[in-house]
């Protein structure tokens, strides 16, 4: 797949896919993927979009086949630092205006860096999206107590192994094929075990929630049935919290949509474009 010769695409190993933008009436597909993960997670989906959209594929810092040499472990302790990254990389590939993909942490990323860059995207889809992953009682139920967190982050420096095998078919659903479960494990383990354990503290004990009134992107959620890591009530508060906020149920389950129903995650991207005038 041919790659950008830019110094932060090749940096982020940037991967382009479709047509060219300057050729196309179409909008860029800017596709973030989330933690544990890099861009191939997306291969399905960005093979069904690329037929009629420029796509754009990334890896962030750390992951995948960014360049290791330059992530920077006390810089990457939030999310902030994510956000800084994909405003950066956008700019550098001079992207007009294109609409940011965003897999779970990297729909908090994109908000994040479209606060600071208002003008940086013109929507921000959002599949399964989180602002905080934490319970926070009595009003708010992210999914998870602190020292649940705690425990999962402990069990990755004692048995990384072990935890991606546990988290993987929790995650992804029983309905996922066990070959689509297997191929998210493996995607844990081929992360390297002590960025992964950085970027799951900076993911799971994030706290976005005072900032969503900053959003003014457009959003669009795409959430599924009997996601674990993101309970419906987390989709509820963010459809009341963003100042323009569309939601959308998919026909699946699980926190991986995009892997285990791939053809209904690409429409439901097209249908839910919105073009600007």
């Amino acid at each position: 797949m041919p790659t950008s010769d830019n110094f932060l695409a090749n940096r982020h190993h940037v991967t382009r896919l479709g047509p060219a933008s300057a050729q196309s009436e179409q909008p860029t597909l800017v596709l973030s993927h989330g933690f544990g993960c890099d861009q191939q997670i997306w291969s399905p989906v960005a093979q069904l979009l690329a037929r009629d959209f420029p796509v754009v594929l990334f890896d962030h810092m750390g992951c995948g086949r960014s360049d290791m040499r330059a992530y920077d472990p006390e810089r990457y302790t939030n999310l902030d630092a994510y956000a800084d990254d994909l405003a950066a990389l956008v700019t550098e590939l001079e992207l007009d205006r294109p609409i940011l993909v965003g897999h779970s942490v990297s729909g908090a990323i994109g908000w994040l860096a479209s606060i600071g860059r208002p003008e940086l995207f013109q929507q921000v889809i959002a599949i399964g999206p989180s602002p905080r992953y934490i319970n926070d009682p009595p009003d708010y139920e992210g999914g998870f107590e602190e020292q649940d967190v705690q425990d999962l982050i402990d069990l990755m420096e004692r048995n990384y192994f072990e935890w991606a095998g546990y988290l993987a078919p929790v995650a992804i659903g029983n309905d996922a094929p066990q070959a689509v479960t297997d191929a998210l494990r493996q995607s844990f383990l081929d992360a390297d075990p002590e960025v992964s354990r950085r970027f799951a503290r900076s993911t799971f004990m994030s706290d976005i929630r005072a900032r969503l009134q900053g959003v003014t992107v457009p959003t669009l959620i795409l959430y599924s049935e009997e996601d674990v890591i993101v309970p419906a009530g987390v989709i509820d508060y963010l459809a009341s919290a963003l100042p323009d906020c569309q939601t959308r149920k998919l026909n699946a389950t699980g926190h991986y949509p995009h892997m285990t129903h791939p053809q209904e995650v690409a429409d439901a991207i097209r249908e839910g474009i919105v073009l600007e005038a």
